[in-house]
């Protein structure tokens, strides 16, 4: 009788366990939607298969006088044409390359798995100077005028002579024990500013010219018992429009501050690392678990959410003619209406495994993938 009754006890657990099991694994599979392009609304302009395959977030294609510049792990700089994707130069400059490109009038600034800034020649790809840096860099390098800023895998932000390579300015703050990998946390502002986010959930405003804090604010503290609890990076690019900041962390905050107080206008509880754009209106970003939001750009007043794409690994959204666009990691390019968040289109492309920032740029957007590829999209 016991023995009955110890595996009926062991049935009933093994029952629990399953139901319980399949519960979870439930909640966290991608919900299946069906590939949607009424009225041929989605077409790529061109795709082309030519780079190495890459970590998605850190190559950034550049759009320069109507040519792209971007580079691969294996070393090799690309000069597309902007109009059919076609090869007008092609480097091996013999790294492997850790970062995507920033562009001078004449100059590619890549980094390399030896923790070395670049300066390489737009004309035959030769080496101009090189500068040490205190540790690797997966971010894409920014330019302005004669300076080039880098930012670090230990979150500090250095600032070189565009010419020569001399070290101008670096800006660093204490790091928490752990941090997420980042890609893209920071943006070059006209001649003066600054605006990077940091590990720990910290937003600054640095100074160009002296690489000081203008203002430094916490758009999220840190909370929890643990390091991976307290993991409140801000990991993606701030966005500013006129006086107004937007900005998010993981596992924290969606929030708009004022440029000149740095105070806070208003803040929502939220979490992601795939960035966010803005229309003259709303702001809309991606949470983590690909939900899409869009809230007002004044108020942070929830307009709509879109769910249908939940868990389907969305990338970072941009703004594209009427909708919202987003490439995900099985290559498929959704578009949402912007003005109630309806998904209007889903088509499947061969830009897979995540994609970079997408690049907006005259009748499209230009994406880097993992696999390799590079397309434009057409508007």
């Amino acid at each position: 009788m016991k023995h009955l009754c110890l595996l009926k006890y062991l049935f009933i657990l093994f029952v629990g366990y399953f139901l319980i099991s399949c519960a979870s694994n439930s909640e966290i599979q991608p919900k299946k939607v069906l590939e949607i392009n009424p009225h041929g609304i989605l077409s790529l302009m061109w795709d082309k298969n030519i780079l190495s395959a890459s970590y998605s977030g850190s190559f950034i294609p550049i759009v320069d006088n109507n040519a792209i510049f971007t580079a691969d792990t294996k070393g090799n700089i690309f000069r597309l044409d902007n109009t059919d994707g076609t090869i007008i130069k092609k480097f091996n400059i013999g790294n492997t390359l850790l970062s995507g490109v920033g562009v001078s009038s004449d100059t590619i600034f890549v980094t390399n798995d030896k923790a070395y800034l670049l300066s390489v020649s737009k004309v035959d790809g030769s080496l101009k100077w090189q500068a040490k840096l205190p540790s690797i860099s997966i971010e894409a390098p920014q330019v302005f005028a004669d300076t080039v800023v880098v930012r670090t895998n230990d979150a500090q932000l250095l600032a070189f002579n565009i010419n020569d390579g001399k070290l101008i300015w670096v800006y660093q703050k204490p790091s928490p024990p752990l941090t997420i990998r980042a890609t893209n946390t920071f943006q070059v502002i006209g001649k003066e500013v600054v605006l990077a986010g940091q590990p720990g959930g910290r937003l600054a405003l640095i100074n160009m010219i002296t690489g000081s804090a203008i203002w430094e604010n916490f758009i999220a503290i840190p909370k929890g018992a643990t390091d991976l609890d307290k993991l409140t990076d801000i990991i993606i690019k701030p966005v500013l429009d006129n006086k107004q900041i937007f900005v998010a962390t993981y596992n924290g905050k969606i929030a708009s501050l004022d440029v000149t107080t740095n105070n806070i206008i208003w803040s929502k509880n939220f979490s992601t690392s795939q960035g966010l754009t803005i229309d003259e209106k709303n702001v809309y970003a991606v949470n983590q678990d690909s939900i899409v939001y869009c809230f007002d750009k004044n108020s942070g007043m929830l307009i709509w959410k879109n769910d249908e794409l939940q868990y389907n690994n969305l990338g970072t959204p941009v703004i594209f003619g009427n909708y919202i666009l987003t490439v995900d990691r099985e290559g498929f390019i959704n578009l949402f209406a912007r003005d109630n968040g309806k998904l209007i289109s889903r088509v499947a492309s061969a830009l897979k495994g995540g994609v970079s920032l997408p690049i907006i740029d005259g009748r499209g957007v230009v994406i880097q993938s993992a696999n390799g590829h590079i397309a434009k999209i057409l508007q």
